[in-house]
């Protein structure tokens, strides 16, 4: 059953605003919740100076009985701008209430609905959106058709600033979220604009990294479980021929084929295999053959980004989605892939819902209208096509205007060679390494070298 977190969403004045005589930090970003899993949700926020922070949280709703406080554990230093505060020992399905304090008085609250139990075999729907950067606007209205719709968790294919070094960039998108985020936990792939320099690759780290295996470092990708959903979160801009990210993603497919009580595996990235969009397939992933890797290890959906579109389609080995229509400008259309079965230019989100047994897609405008419904059954063709290679359906909808127009050549440029092969920018061969998320903190990011030319936004 859906959670009615879209209820919950929709109440920004929940927020508490500090009390009228506190003098102290405030948060600048946040708070908002990141790695929900089974009992745990991780609470991060930015402070506007470096302060010890706390956040608790309680049990609300029919069967909270008489709750005691439960105190998240700081996985960052006390006395710092950026908390990352992790929450564990919450029980499954269950609605709660938290609290961020800084010097012990109330800054902000939310809610939030915890991870349903691993057996469950409750619906779970989630939300995927993407290309968020340029157009606070256009970015604005995606999430506000957002917040109208119930949702467990969000996804976003990465993106979502035009300058991964800027802090202005970054504060601009929590701006525009800080509502959605304060509620619903997201998961996001790093895209190419979040990997121009160290800088940026840093922030992003900063701000969404995944705990690696060592300590509480971060790292650039990750995988989580949230109910019956297994969810392997990529950095497609990385040299899939070998290295870390190569391996550890072998690792982590192979330790799921043995997991008891998946029903769905998806990957998420930002730039994919597939696309009828200026950028095209992401020929580095296909030349180290991931698609293969990720079909032999019952992986079901693959989503993606990076083109300014949406696309719904089947590359044989895999279902895809692509979602970048939440702010950037919008990209035409002007060669479908064959393996395209759907293809809108629009700003929109996703809504996918799963059982055990059925995946269903309904991609939605920023008037909340559905331009696409689709299904599938494990190992089953999308059901709203033709079973034999249909041609597929092209259409421009309605869209906010962009601050950008297109280049002469159809899309908006971007640093997007993906290391190994792909398309744009300049090339050679560039090796993972680990650059410092927090000064004076020991976290770690690790982040491809990007070309060092940075393109028009």
């Amino acid at each position: 059953m859906l959670r009615r977190l879209g209820i919950l969403a929709s109440c920004a004045s929940l927020v508490a605003a500090a009390p009228a005589a506190w003098a102290g930090a405030r948060a600048i970003k946040g708070p908002y919740l990141t790695n929900l899993a089974d009992g745990n949700v991780d609470v991060r926020f930015e402070l506007d100076a470096p302060e010890t922070a706390s956040v608790e949280v309680t049990r609300e709703g029919a069967g909270a009985g008489r709750p005691g406080v439960i105190r998240g554990r700081d996985l960052l230093p006390e006395r710092s701008t950026m908390h990352v505060v992790h929450v564990g020992g919450l029980e499954p399905s269950a609605a709660y209430a938290y609290t961020v304090r800084v010097g012990g008085a109330p800054i902000a609250d939310g809610h939030f609905v915890s991870a349903p139990p691993a057996a469950s075999a409750q619906d779970q729907t989630f939300l995927v959106y993407g290309d968020d950067r340029s157009n606070p606007a256009a970015h604005a209205a995606v999430v506000q058709a957002m917040q109208a719709v119930p949702a467990d968790f969000l996804v976003n294919t990465g993106d979502v600033v035009a300058d991964g070094g800027s802090a202005a960039d970054w504060q601009a998108f929590f701006d525009v979220e800080r509502a959605l985020l304060r509620e619903r936990p997201l998961f996001i792939a790093i895209g190419n604009h979040e990997l121009y320099d160290d800088r940026a690759g840093a922030n992003f780290a900063r701000y969404f990294g995944f705990r690696g295996g060592a300590g509480d470092a971060a790292q650039l990708y990750g995988t989580a479980r949230v109910g019956r959903i297994r969810l392997f979160v990529l950095n497609a801009m990385e040299d899939f021929a070998g290295g870390d990210e190569r391996r550890w993603l072998e690792d982590e497919l192979a330790r799921a084929d043995a997991e008891p009580g998946i029903d769905w595996r998806v990957a998420v990235l930002h730039f994919g295999p597939w696309s009828s969009g200026p950028h095209g397939p992401n020929r580095g992933l296909r030349d180290a053959k991931v698609p293969e890797l990720l079909a032999a290890h019952k992986v079901d959906l693959v989503l993606a980004g990076h083109d300014h579109t949406y696309e719904r389609g089947d590359g044989g080995l895999l279902k895809y989605i692509v979602s970048g229509g939440g702010g950037a400008p919008l990209y035409p259309i002007s060669t479908l892939a064959r393996t395209a079965r759907k293809v809108e230019s629009a700003y929109h989100f996703v809504q996918i819902t799963t059982t055990a047994d059925t995946v269903r897609v309904e991609a939605r405008r920023v008037d909340g209208s559905v331009f696409d419904r689709c299904a599938f059954r494990k190992g089953g063709l999308w059901d709203c096509d033709d079973a034999v290679a249909p041609p597929a359906r092209v259409q421009r909808g309605d869209a906010l205007p962009a601050p950008h127009p297109p280049s002469s050549g159809g899309s908006e440029r971007c640093a997007c060679r993906v290391v190994g092969g792909g398309a744009g920018g300049d090339g050679g061969s560039r090796r993972a390494f680990i650059v410092p998320v927090l000064a004076g903190v020991a976290w770690a990011a690790r982040v491809s070298r990007r070309p060092s030319r940075r393109p028009p936004r």
